[in-house]
């Protein structure tokens, strides 16, 4: 999951978002991701920016990238759960 995460991070920060500002990105990605899951990419941007991400755009393969991460995510904090 590191592995993926890193990536990402590596792909906004290509994209032009500022390092700083990647973990809230992230959070209001994931927010966005996990309300309706079944968001295109035109859509999560149109949505990011109504939140005020003007200066950030996810690609498809971003996109692919970040529900990979927070699946994977997902799938550790329920392992720690049990």
């Amino acid at each position: 999951m590191a592995d993926l995460k890193l990536l990402l991070i590596d792909r906004l920060k290509f994209k032009g978002l500022d390092p700083s500002l990647i973990p809230a990105f992230l959070k209001a990605l994931m927010s966005l991701i996990s309300s309706e899951p079944r968001l295109e990419p035109t859509q999560i941007n149109h949505r990011l920016q109504s939140l005020g991400w003007d200066e950030a755009a996810i690609d498809y393969h971003s996109l692919q990238i970040a529900i990979a991460c927070f699946e994977a995510e997902a799938k550790t904090r329920k392992g720690e759960i049990k």
